[in-house]
């Protein structure tokens, strides 16, 4: 009995305080880059935010620009018009 009480007194229990503590510092670094990850995310949504509002104002820009309306009814031009109003159309869609 004795010897049992040594045993889990001198092996496991050191042991047992090394893995807890390297638990320890694994789930500390898991929470740092859990956090790292949500900073990027948030980057990369403010960027696509950002984008979104630039198309936008490009597209307000090109209309205002384009009072008469020539552009936008006339073949060739308003071809290019019509398909960068539905880029930037499709592209609002799809955030």
């Amino acid at each position: 009995m004795d010897y049992l009480i040594g045993f889990l007194l001198i092996i496991l229990l050191p042991a047992s305080i090394i893995f807890n503590v390297l638990l320890l510092i694994r789930g500390i670094n898991l929470v740092k880059q859990n956090e790292q990850l949500k900073d990027y995310i948030d980057a990369y949504d403010a960027r696509q935010i950002r984008t979104q509002d630039k198309l936008e104002s490009m597209l307000q820009q090109m209309r205002d620009i384009d009072i008469k309306g020539s552009f936008e009814s006339d073949d060739e031009v308003g071809t290019v018009f019509s398909e960068l109003k539905e880029t930037i159309e499709t592209y609002k869609n799809e955030i």
